[in-house]
């Protein structure tokens, strides 16, 4: 009797604590969705040209990147965790500089779609820290405008593929959510060429963004 009657004090003394794994487990599970802003800085390597002149020009500029994501996370352990998510950005971004003299290159980062997963391992009960990667595909514009040669002018719009790596930080606080996250993203090259001109692209991005969500 004596065993059984100290076995029985220990579980109950043991319930604040199982409490606080639960708890712990509900606040970095199941579906959600945020809102998300930051600073973006995007770094475009452009090399181009049409026979006879010749554009190679790196240009790195800071702006404001803003969206949306949703994602599903799920207890893997007390204090672990795992998820899927995909999100769609827009930044600010843009860039033009003089080459030669009188005319005007620019670059602009444009919208940017992710899709990936995180993993990390939640500290206490409210906190959480994380990694994540998965694809990228972010839209880039260039544009010259030569007003002596016209004919050198051109306007190039694709969509990048790429991938992205990150970590960040959690705060949960009930169904509700706030985050701090860097994310490194790199489209890789890109080659256009037609009659008239050839140009090689490289971008990659930096960004640092705070959000701020819900749990359903």
């Amino acid at each position: 009797m004596k065993k059984i009657v100290l076995g029985f004090a220990a579980l109950v003394a043991a319930q604040p604590a199982f409490a606080q794994d639960q708890a712990a487990a509900v606040s970095f599970s199941g579906a959600r969705i945020e809102a998300r802003v930051g600073l973006d800085h995007p770094t475009i390597s452009l090399e181009a040209t049409d026979g006879v002149d010749s554009i190679d020009e790196s240009v790195g500029k800071s702006g404001i990147a803003y969206g949306g994501e949703i994602g599903f996370d799920a207890m893997m352990s007390i204090n672990s965790f795992a998820g899927v998510y995909a999100g769609v950005e827009g930044a600010s971004t843009k860039e033009c500089t003089e080459v030669y003299g009188g005319d005007e290159a620019c670059l602009k980062a444009g919208r940017n779609f992710t899709a990936g997963v995180r993993g990390g391992f939640v500290l206490g009960t409210s906190t959480a820290l994380y990694a994540k990667g998965g694809y990228s595909n972010g839209r880039v514009r260039i544009t010259y405008e030569d007003p002596a040669f016209p004919e050198d002018n051109f306007d190039l719009g694709d969509n990048l593929d790429g991938f992205h790596v990150g970590a960040g930080v959690e705060f949960s606080r009930g169904r509700f959510y706030g985050k701090l996250e860097y994310a490194y993203t790199n489209y890789g090259d890109y080659e256009y060429e037609d009659e008239d001109l050839g140009a090689a692209l490289d971008l990659d991005r930096h960004q640092v963004v705070a959000g701020v969500g819900l749990r359903f």
